[in-house]
């Protein structure tokens, strides 16, 4: 049996954003098992032949509300959440795979590595990002999040109101629910030009500094709802 036939992949999909095509072209080429909800704050492009395994679901803007869009639409057991900008590397196919099967109730998701549209010094990123979410479980969601849709409706899903921060949100949750995260041995390759268009440094102290934020106040949001 094909293990893609319980995965449904979800990306949300920007004003304007014509980054998921690329995307699309890998996932596609994963076969026709696996399902592919692209959750837009716009209307279907015309000029798209989608395929029998590819849905455009329409909503209202904001990452956190389109994830959950499509969540909501995903109609297989297993959900793996992918950013626009995503690229897959070789391995992706065989641990996705493998996580599917083997990987219970917990949290997956892939090492991060920068594309090559920014500045050199990303590659730090790349490390610095595996190493936090590696040693102090603190993934992002450009690391490709993938879950059980029964575990992310108990945890129900993404809050829309934490903006930026929704993944980082949910990742505190589902620690805070006794559940694991499993980083998986292949890469995800996302797009570096922020880094490029805002400046490497100043870019990087900002991820720096919202990271801390964002993480602490995750946490004071669920000692409050406790």
């Amino acid at each position: 049996m094909n293990a893609f036939n319980d995965l449904s992949i979800v990306i949300p999909v920007g004003q304007g954003d014509t980054a998921w095509r690329p995307l699309l072209e890998d996932l596609v080429a994963l076969g026709e098992a696996p399902e592919i909800i692209l959750s837009a704050c716009e209307k279907s492009p015309s000029d798209v032949e989608w395929p029998g395994n590819v849905k455009w679901f329409q909503s209202q803007q904001g990452r956190g509300h389109q994830l959950n869009v499509g969540a909501q639409e995903a109609s297989r057991k297993i959900i793996w959440f992918v950013h626009a900008d995503t690229r897959l590397t070789p391995a992706v196919n065989g641990a996705l795979k493998h996580f599917i099967q083997h990987g219970g109730p917990g949290l997956g998701y892939f090492r991060l590595k920068f594309a090559t549209d920014g500045p050199w010094q990303t590659r730090l990123n790349a490390w610095a990002a595996n190493v936090r979410s590696r040693y102090f479980s603190l993934p992002f969601g450009d690391q490709g999040f993938i879950v059980n849709k029964t575990v992310f409706e108990q945890l129900n899903g993404f809050d829309k109101r934490v903006v930026p921060g929704e993944d980082l949100d949910f990742v505190v949750r589902l620690q805070a629910a006794g559940l694991p995260l499993q980083q998986l041995p292949a890469d995800l390759i996302t797009s570096a030009r922020r880094y490029r268009q805002y400046g490497w440094l100043t870019t990087t102290v900002r991820h720096i500094y919202l990271t801390g934020l964002l993480a602490r106040q995750a946490r004071q949001r669920l000692e409050q709802a406790i």
